[in-house]
């Protein structure tokens, strides 16, 4: 499988900030990361969704845009991803490649079909309460999305870069570099832009990616992974795999740290300074991993993946 660092919900000259999309590339670039999106406030920014290139590098932008009523202190705040034109004022509609994040875990409308993915970590409230921890903000959103899990509904959770009262307080080196989402993919970006848009944003919808932490430590090369008892199916975060007599979860980490298997909502097992688990599973359910690394006898929280849905079948 194929890894991709993807970073969402960014901002540009198109919200009254001083980036430009050549300096957020370059900054993108500089961070070690292949795609970027962008959401300006209430604007699609024709025209700019395009490959960015430097000493032999490059990196894929791909416009969306964030959606909300400046006039409204109750509305949601909502990324529209997927989109190719702009969505402002417009009635919630059934667009096929849309993908809308919200933003603001309102419960009443986090349940609405119009909803399955929920920002659930973002580098500049992590930046400002610090690496230690999942801020409080952070721990209730990830409470959240396990309940919505409990529905037995697929949603999906991602990072992102900016806040919405974005005030340009870090350097976008310093947010791009602090959380990333790490997608999964079988495919791997072959310099196309439109092959390489559409499967960036496929692998998004599905939620074939899990978050973590690059400030505090490169998270690349860490794999969940479901396998059936006749090997015969592989599931990654995001997806579904069929229970007939037994799976086997496999968990590979870049480095030493303790290792939690979430199951329905609740630590099924904890692992202390590990960094391959495999581990088989007997039951439905939706798991998903936490990985927390020791640093100075303090405690870190690193990575957060998507679950694997198990069902019987």
């Amino acid at each position: 499988m194929n890894e991709i660092l993807c970073s969402i919900h960014n901002y540009t000259k198109f919200s009254g900030y001083s980036t430009s999309f050549y300096d957020l590339a370059q900054s993108a670039i500089d961070c070690g990361l292949d795609a970027v999106i962008t959401t300006d406030k209430n604007i699609y920014p024709y025209g700019h969704d395009q490959y960015y290139y430097r000493d032999g590098k490059k990196l894929l932008i791909i416009c969306g845009e964030e959606l909300f009523d400046p006039l409204s202190d109750t509305e949601t705040h909502y990324l529209s991803l997927g989109i190719d034109q702009e969505q402002f004022n417009r009635k919630p509609g059934n667009l096929q490649n849309e993908i809308r994040v919200l933003l603001e875990n309102d419960s009443g409308k986090i349940n609405s079909p119009q909803f399955r993915h929920i920002e659930l970590i973002n580098a500049e409230i992590i930046l400002e309460q610090g690496l230690s921890s999942w801020p409080g903000e952070v721990r209730k959103n990830i409470q959240q999305f396990d309940e919505l899990l409990l529905t037995e509904q697929h949603y999906a959770g991602l990072a992102g870069t900016c806040r919405i009262d974005h005030t340009e307080k870090y350097s976008y080196s310093e947010l791009l570099s602090t959380v990333c989402n790490h997608i999964i993919s079988a495919e791997e970006l072959n310099g196309d832009f439109i092959h390489d848009k559409m499967m960036i944003l496929k692998c998004l919808k599905s939620g074939n990616l899990y978050m973590a932490l690059d400030g505090l430590a490169d998270a690349k090369g860490f794999r969940f992974s479901a396998e059936g008892s006749n090997q015969d199916q592989i599931a990654w975060p995001g997806d579904t795999i069929y229970l007939r007599n037994s799976i086997t979860l496999k968990i590979n980490i870049p480095e030493k740290c303790t290792c939690r298997l979430i199951r329905n909502g609740k630590v099924l097992r904890e692992w202390q300074q590990c960094k391959q688990v495999p581990y088989t599973i007997y039951e439905p359910g939706y798991y998903r991993v936490e990985c927390t690394l020791t640093i100075r006898r303090n405690f870190y929280d690193w990575i957060f993946s998507n679950p694997i849905f198990v069902v019987k079948g």
